[in-house]
């Protein structure tokens, strides 16, 4: 038996003064947990090993049945909230799909149910949205930014014109959820086409500061995913500022491993990005690459495809004057392939050539489960 302690508890319980009590009470319980089922199991005369493992649960669970040669693996599962998912669980549908060990679910009925509908958003969702967006934003990220810089970026990002743009684009996904009460979260997601595939990007992921800690998030990030993938995806990537440390405890908790690094601007601050992605096997991972170009002025630059923005017509991807990345060139327009484009202070990019353009539509994925 197995009990995984998630290391992701860092992120969920970040505000508190003594995690590492959280951390420690947490283990205690599994502990007990285990005690109670060996002494109900050896009454069976049957012999018993426990494991306390830490880890992002379904990967624990998995390596755990890989190192003790386990010849079956048994788990329960709350029902899902999803229709397409009524009978297994986030967790237990990794170990299903990650296990080489077969895997048996049983089904547990929950105590108590909250109820979660998770639908495409429309433009009727626009003022919502924003206030989601707003009142997540001031509970993360109060010590970095003012209530102003907050509302006028969630102004830039989701005002009427913009939002009419978001919810009409097929390569946006928009996902809203909501329970009896009303709206209280949404996801924002772009399909990106580059030189490895399809990557199905998640931009936002917010949750209601009054709905955190009921699984909102986990259900939002699996709904986003699922329709990512329908959409043509062939893998998922996520970004969060590597500050935010509740952000990227979610996106782990996830399956998600951060792949890479970049700097954004916020204001006039510089902070580091986090790109997260589904870990798959070395000979599957599509790995973005660095390709050597010369410019209508026959410079020679080096685009860099793992550093996409989408575009209007195509995505931009960024370019450097030398391989190492070190000095930034500017952007390559892929619909028309120019380098003849333009980037303002708000992080608007135009193609001269022919008109692809990038509205600035996040500078971190804020999620919280």
């Amino acid at each position: 038996m197995a009990y995984i302690v998630d290391i992701g508890f860092r992120g969920r319980y970040h505000e508190v003064d003594d995690v590492e009590a959280v951390g420690e009470a947490i283990e205690r319980a599994g502990e007990e947990a285990l005690n109670e089922a060996r002494e109900r199991v050896e009454g069976s005369s049957l012999p018993v090993e426990v494991h306390v493992e830490h880890a992002i649960p379904h990967r624990g669970i998995v390596d755990t049945s890989r190192e003790i040669d386990a010849d079956l693996v048994v788990m329960g599962t709350a029902r899902r909230l999803d229709e397409c998912r009524n009978l297994i669980g986030s967790a237990t549908d990794r170990v299903v799909r990650m296990s080489a060990v077969p895997v048996h679910v049983v089904k547990a009925e929950p105590v108590e149910e909250i109820i979660v509908h998770v639908r495409e958003g429309t433009a009727f969702d626009r003022d919502d949205v924003r206030a989601i967006a707003i009142r997540s934003m001031e509970a993360s990220y109060s010590s970095s930014l003012t209530e102003t810089e907050i509302r006028d970026v969630v102004e830039r990002w989701y005002g009427t014109e913009r939002f009419d743009e978001l919810v009409s684009d097929p390569d946006t996904s928009l996902l809203v959820a909501e329970r009896e009460r009303g709206a209280v979260g949404f996801s924002q997601s772009h399909l990106v086409e580059t030189p490895a595939g399809t990557v199905g990007e998640i931009h936002w992921l917010h949750v209601e500061p009054d709905h955190r800690g009921e699984g909102i998030g986990a259900e939002l990030f699996d709904r986003t995913q699922t329709a990512l993938e329908e959409a043509g995806a062939e893998w998922i990537s996520a970004f969060v500022l590597a500050d935010y440390e509740a952000g990227n405890a979610f996106y782990r908790a996830q399956g998600l491993d951060p792949v890479e690094s970049q700097t954004v601007q916020i204001g006039e601050k510089s902070f580091e990005e986090r790109v997260y992605a589904e870990a798959v096997p070395t000979e599957e991972q599509p790995h973005p690459h660095v390709e050597s170009r010369t410019t209508e002025d026959g410079e020679e630059v080096f685009v860099h495809y793992g550093e996409r923005k989408s575009g209007s017509k195509a995505p931009f991807f960024a370019v450097y004057t030398n391989r190492d990345l070190r000095t930034r060139y500017g952007w390559f327009c892929s619909n028309c392939e120019t380098f003849d484009t333009a980037m303002d202070t708000m992080g608007r990019i135009v193609c001269n050539q022919c008109g692809n353009h990038h509205e600035a539509t996040r500078w971190d994925a804020v999620v919280t489960e």
